[in-house]
């Protein structure tokens, strides 16, 4: 059979002669292209074909400190905890209560479960609390948020933008107000999110959001709450209530891994287009303590830093830079506090004392044993603890916590930057006794 030929459309032709083109030096057909194409290599890439063309964002879009993360792929070490969310509000009619002190992650976590739940096919109701939140306007403000579609078709008692609030009655909520919800509307299955419900200083709205667990729990599983708040107890969150225990699913998010801190930073610099070196995700961690909100801050300031020197790699001078940036930023409060805690005759020893707790060992819910020297000295154990810098650890006695974290992130970015860690060395035993007290001073 004779060979055929095909015309090529005109458009087509550079496409094709680049192919062949290729196609030749693949096979080693064109030495000179292949020449040319290693003399390539070692040219430095053209910007729009290395960071621009990998679609890369902003880095306060990768590193949010002052905002929630969203999305699944932006979650790092909370697979575990959002499966058991996910499981006790969806196959065990468990509510949920999801703990921590602030900045490990509650509201990104409660985010995911939001967005899982709803593309289930479950109706999510959201409500922030602040301290003047009563029973009735966290109620009201949840119903406010489902929308107004859910209401039976002859239901008009919602206003526009007032979701579905006409299914309450007027006046004070009870308990039984809250359980007849489901019956009202057209669903079959409704959480309802309290975030922030810390900030809630009234105790009979606790009381009462306790009573509505248990009565919901008692009746079904079509409305379930997830409650969201500091804290590092339960009871610090619903109080004493030990009727709905069995009906609880507490969540205490503990710190991050210091792997796992490398993995954020890993991701987020790929979205931006750095990579980060294992040196820089070791000093990060060393800073952060386990704290996600502290690893994207300092994420975000180091590769702000690299890409200023159009760099596609973290350096150790971009670390060094981002740490001054955030001694620069440390609020004048936390600054004044160091300073007041360091005059004194025992200054040398509480540096010492501080530098020692900021980096002493912690287990996942950041709880810790005294350092030697600051455990053989009571009276300097008790100045820290008036001063707030540590509490005791809630359920672990003996051992002790952060009381002031913004402190503790102070003096790690100051040794971070290299002062103070010699005179802590030095003066790990030295700290003084107290003066003794006068007769008179004793006597009041």
């Amino acid at each position: 059979m004779g060979a055929r030929t095909m015309a090529v459309p005109a458009a087509w032709q550079p496409w094709g002669a680049a192919l062949w083109g290729r196609i030749k030096r693949v096979l080693g057909l064109d030495r000179a292209g292949a020449n040319a194409s290693a003399t390539a290599r070692s040219l430095p890439a053209a910007a729009p074909a290395t960071r621009a063309a990998r679609k890369t964002v902003a880095p306060n879009e990768a590193f949010t400190p002052t905002r929630p993360r969203a999305g699944r792929r932006a979650l790092v070490g909370r697979h575990a905890e959002l499966t058991i969310a996910l499981q006790a509000l969806t196959d065990e009619a468990a509510h949920v209560v999801l703990y921590s002190e602030r900045g490990r992650g509650k509201t990104s976590l409660a985010n995911l479960v939001v967005e899982r739940l709803r593309r289930g096919g479950v109706i999510v109701g959201r409500h922030a609390c602040d301290a003047a939140s009563d029973f009735d306007q966290i109620i009201r403000g949840l119903l406010r948020d489902l929308p107004a579609s859910l209401l039976p078709g002859d239901d008009t008692g919602a206003a526009d933008g007032d979701g579905c609030l006409g299914v309450l009655p007027q006046g004070k909520l009870l308990p039984a107000d809250i359980a007849a919800i489901p019956g009202r509307l057209s669903c079959n299955k409704i959480v309802f999110v309290v975030d922030e419900f810390d900030r809630v200083q009234d105790e009979v709205t606790r009381t009462r959001l306790a009573d509505t667990i248990k009565m919901l729990s008692d009746r079904g599983d079509r409305l379930l709450f997830m409650i969201v708040g500091v804290s590092t107890t339960l009871e610090h969150i619903l109080g004493q209530h030990p009727s709905i225990e069995r009906n609880i699913t507490s969540l205490h998010l503990p710190l991050l891994t210091d792997d796992e801190i490398a993995e954020m930073l890993t991701r987020g610099g790929h979205a931006i287009g750095v990579t980060f070196t294992d040196a820089a995700c070791v000093r990060v961690a060393g800073v952060a303590r386990g704290m996600p909100y502290m690893a994207q801050l300092m994420g975000l300031r180091i590769t702000q830093m690299a890409l200023l020197r159009g760099a596609s790699e973290t350096s150790a001078a971009d670390v060094a830079a981002a740490v001054e940036r955030l001694v620069t930023d440390v609020s004048p409060e936390t600054v004044g506090k160091y300073a007041m805690l360091m005059a004194g005759a025992d200054g040398e020893a509480v540096q010492a004392a501080l530098q020692d707790i900021a980096q002493a060992p912690q287990d996942k819910w950041g709880r810790m044993t005294l350092p030697a020297g600051l455990a053989a000295a009571p009276h300097g154990l008790e100045k820290l603890l008036d001063s707030d810098v540590l509490l005791p650890a809630a359920g672990a006695p003996g051992r002790f916590q952060y009381a002031d974290r913004k402190l503790i992130y102070y003096v790690l970015l100051l040794a971070a930057r290299g002062g103070g860690a010699a005179a802590a060395t030095r003066h790990k035993s030295q700290w003084p006794a107290p003066a003794p007290r006068s007769a008179s001073t004793a006597a009041h």
